[in-house]
């Protein structure tokens, strides 16, 4: 989507904008860089850079050197750097926004001076605003510091939507939990590409690149609207913005990795099944078969590895998992690994995915990809009733394809990676079963199409 383009003053503009921006209106800028970015297809504006028309709100647009580029920053208005309950925008002028793709290089931590306790608010909040007209917005933003916290239930509002000024995310968090916020890596103060794909009133953000979105919007607050473009942040955020641009297609994805596993592990023996070898996905592969008699049932398979027993240390393994053909519809794949098990599985400490959530419309399930469970005393519901997303999470994956999982345990803690992530997509510091020694297993639902290969422990 292309729209012509004009230079607009601000003087100009001011009977057109919302009457709580007049006041703060600014245009702050540096002298021109030695090197500009080139120009951009921002609808209603002819490139970003220095001399680009802003409409700033409690902000001041600063360009600097930041992390090895020119990037715009946004800052407090002078005399206000410590206040702490304000917004920061910049809204392009004369842009206007319906259907398209926003994408954009964003970088936020939080500020000197601002409390650095996890449970404040103060995360580095940056983003982009679109659809904004008068008093309403709709908005995707990042909580950069929450990624790599510790604590899971904070990683998994590291990205969040909210549509203002009805639907603030702690409405949001309390009447739809976990539909409007998800996981994705990043780092604070770190470069993260941002791309926005809006068509009527779906929504989805993708995090760096990655083919798959992080966060869905089916129902975008504002319905099927139009309106500006605005670059934000909390006031409380060190925030810059480069490699701002709008595009009317979908460009090429890169290809999916191979991630074929190679070799397959020695199994001690099954519980609730069969382990048989095959070929799968051009791959020697465990295939892991339930009992005739575990058909219709609601139960899991456990192929002990011989080796004996592993407390800590480092679990990977390739694994495919997609419901049985015969499944119910509420199968989602269910496959993974139990860290340490009981010598005939009757205890466990699980990490495991359930595939066809990854890719579903609904975010709700998609932040239930990858889980904990602890069995017999902690299954996954017991844990979800009591501590709503704190042993789930988001990551892609794909239902029948080889994902490469890997497990870090030390002591009462366990992180789990996956697909060669640097970073952990779930993060458990209080395993139910203590740090105690057991057997690694391969684990499945007897609904599940189950395939294991590439298997390597190491003990530490």
């Amino acid at each position: 989507m292309l729209l012509c383009t004009r230079r607009i003053s601000i003087a100009s503009i001011t009977h057109r904008l919302p009457r709580r921006w007049i006041a703060t209106m600014a245009i702050a800028v540096a002298a021109a860089p030695s090197a500009a970015q080139g120009p951009t297809a921002i609808a209603g504006v002819s490139g970003f850079g220095p001399d680009t028309p802003l409409a700033l709100r409690n902000a001041r647009a600063l360009w600097v050197d930041y992390r090895g580029r020119r990037a715009m920053r946004l800052a407090p208005l002078e005399g206000h750097e410590r206040d702490s309950d304000q917004e920061l925008e910049a809204e392009l002028v004369g842009s206007d926004f319906h259907d398209g793709v926003i994408e954009v290089d964003v970088s936020g931590a939080r500020r000197a001076g601002y409390a650095t306790d996890n449970a404040s608010a103060y995360k580095g909040f940056v983003g982009i605003t679109f659809r904004s007209h008068g008093d309403s917005s709709e908005r995707f933003y990042i909580r950069p510091e929450n990624a790599r916290l510790d604590d899971q239930l904070f990683r998994n509002r590291s990205i969040q939507y909210e549509s203002m000024p009805d639907y603030p995310w702690p409405r949001l968090r309390k009447e739809s939990p976990g539909m409007y916020e998800s996981y994705a890596d990043m780092e604070a103060g770190g470069w993260t590409r941002l791309r926005i794909e809006v068509s009527g009133r779906r929504a989805r953000l993708y995090i760096n690149g990655a083919p798959e979105p992080a966060l869905i919007v089916n129902d975008l607050k504002q319905g099927d609207s139009h309106g500006a473009i605005a670059l934000w942040a909390r006031i409380s955020s060190d925030a810059y913005f480069s490699n701002l641009r709008l595009t009317s297609g979908r460009p090429d994805r890169p290809p999916a990795a191979n991630r074929r596993p190679n070799g397959i592990p020695t199994i001690a023996h099954v519980v609730n099944g069969r382990a048989l070898p095959v070929t799968y996905r051009g791959a020697s592969a465990l295939h892991l078969v339930a009992d005739a008699q575990e058909a219709g049932t609601d139960d899991n398979m456990l192929a002990i590895v011989d080796g004996g027993a592993f407390r800590d240390g480092t679990i990977e393994v390739s694994v495919a998992g997609s419901p049985r053909s015969d499944a119910p519809p509420d199968s989602r794949g269910f496959i993974g690994v139990s860290v340490r098990t009981g010598p005939h599985g009757e205890w466990s400490e699980v990490f495991y995915l359930r595939p066809t959530n990854a890719r579903a419309d609904d975010q709700l399930r998609r932040n239930h990809t990858v889980q904990y469970a602890s069995h017999p005393d902690y299954p996954w519901n017991r844990l979800r009733d009591e501590s709503p997303g704190v042993y789930e999470s988001y990551v892609d994956v794909e239902a029948g394809e080889w994902t490469r999982m890997k497990i870090v345990v030390a002591g009462r803690t366990a992180r789990l990676y996956v697909n060669d992530a640097k970073e952990p997509c779930l993060v458990v510091t209080d395993l139910k079963h203590g740090d105690g020694a057991g057997a690694v297993a391969l684990w499945a639902h007897v609904q599940t199409e189950a395939y294991f290969g590439g298997l390597k422990v190491t003990r530490r």
